[in-house]
C-alpha cells in the first residue's frame, strides 16, 4: 500500500522547510523503505546547509524543560518521547551542567547540541556533549546532521506505527539480506562468522597484540560521513572476531578499519621502557578498503602487523 505524507507531517519529523517540501512533493511512496531512502537522499543532497541549520534550530535543548514552548503538538510530542529517558534521569546537578555545556556548545559552533536521545540517560548525554565539544566545527556539523537524520527516520517510522525503530533501514535491510544469503549459501564446514575479521601481531615481540582497541566504519553513500558499524578490543590472540553479525553477505561500499595503536604502545612502554618510545610514532593506523557488489558474499580478513616504527596489512582469508 502506498504511503502518502503531507508537508505538515514531514515538517514534524524534520523542521527544514526545503526538506519537508521535497519529501511531501515526491510522495506517495511504495513502502516505508522507499520513504526512508528518499528522506536520506533529500537530506544529504538537496536540503543544503541553510536547511540543516533550520532543522537543528527547531529542537529543544537537551534538559531544557521549557524548550517545547511554541512547538507544534506533533513536533513537541516527538521530542518529549525521544527525551523521556533523559528527563527521568535528570538530577538538579546534571541539569545545571547540561545548561552550562549547552551554552558553551552553542557559542562555539553556532547551533544547538543535538543527539539521537531515544533511550539515553541524561548523564550519558552530558558525557557525549562534552566529548563532541572538543571537535572542529566542520566535523561537528557533519555529526549533528547525522543525528538529525536518525531522528527524522525514527519519527517517520512513528508516523506509520513502527514504534520499535532503533537502527536505520539500511542496517535492517543488511540483516535481511544476510539471513536470506545464509540459507542460500551456508558456510561450508563450520559456523557462520563476522564477514569482516581482524587480528594484530606485534612484529617487535613476535606475539599477538593484546588489548588494542579498534573499530570498523562504513562510509555513507549520500553524506560520505563515516559511521561505526563494529568495535572491540583484541583478545589474548590479538583478534576481534565479532565486528559484525555472523553471515555470508556484507553491504558493498567503502570501509575503514581504525586501530588505536597509542593505547597498545603505551602499555608496551610500561612493560619495556627501554625499547618503546615515550610518544608513539604511529598513534593510530587507518586501513581503508572497498568491497564491490560482485564480491559481497566473500569473507574479508584485515590483519595488522605492527612495530614501534612500522606497520603493514594485507587481505587474509
Amino acid at each position: 500500500m502506498a504511503l502518502p505524507i503531507t508537508y505538515e507531517q514531514a515538517l514534524s519529523c524534520c523542521a527544514s522547510t526545503r526538506f519537508a517540501q521535497q519529501l511531501a512533493g515526491e510522495g506517495p511512496y511504495a513502502d516505508l523503505d522507499a520513504l526512508l531512502a528518499a528522506a536520506r537522499r533529500i537530506w544529504w543532497t538537496q536540503t543544503g546547509l541553510p536547511g540543516w541549520l533550520e532543522a537543528l534550530a527547531a529542537h529543544p535543548k537537551i534538559g531544557d524543560k521549557k524548550g517545547m514552548e511554541g512547538k507544534t503538538e506533533a513536533f513537541a510530542g516527538f521530542s518529549r518521547n525521544e527525551q523521556a529517558a533523559a528527563s527521568q534521569t535528570l538530577s538538579s546537578d546534571v541539569s545545571a551542567e547540561l545548561a552550562e555545556w549547552n551554552h558553551r556548545y552553542l557559542n562555539k559552533f553556532g547551533f544547538i547540541f543535538i543527539i539521537f536521545a531515544k533511550g539515553k540517560a541524561a548523564p550519558q548525554i552530558l558525557e557525549v556533549l562534552k566529548r563532541r565539544y572538543q571537535r572542529l566545527p566542520h566535523e561537528e556539523l557533519q555529526t549533528a546532521a547525522q543525528e538529525q537524520m536518525k531522528i527524522t527516520e525514527l519519527r517517520l517510522c512513528g508516523l506509520f506505527g513502527i514504534s520499535d525503530y532503533v537502527e536505520s533501514v539500511a542496517a535492517r535491510t543488511q540483516r535481511r539480506a544476510e539471513q536470506v544469503l545464509t540459507h542460500l549459501a551456508p558456510a561450508p564446514g563450520g559456523p557462520l562468522r563476522s564477514p569482516i575479521t581482524t587480528h594484530v601481531l606485534d612484529t617487535a615481540t613476535g606475539l599477538p597484540a593484546r588489548g588494542l582497541p579498534l573499530a570498523l566504519l562504513k562510509q555513507d553513500d549520500f553524506s560520505k560521513a563515516w559511521e561505526t558499524v563494529g568495535e572491540g578490543i583484541t583478545n589474548e590472540d590479538g583478534r576481534v572476531g565479532t565486528l559484525m553479525q555472523p553471515g555470508n553477505y556484507i553491504t558493498p561500499g567503502r570501509y575503514r578499519m581504525f586501530f588505536d595503536t597509542s593505547v597498545y604502545l603505551a602499555a608496551c612502554k610500561l612493560a619495556h621502557p627501554a625499547f618503546y618510545s615515550e610518544v608513539p610514532f604511529y598513534p593510530e593506523v587507518v586501513v581503508e578498503f572497498i568491497i564491490t557488489a560482485d564480491k559481497a558474499t566473500e569473507h574479508y580478513h584485515i590483519p595488522l602487523l605492527l612495530s614501534p616504527y612500522g606497520f603493514s596489512t594485507y587481505r587474509g582469508s
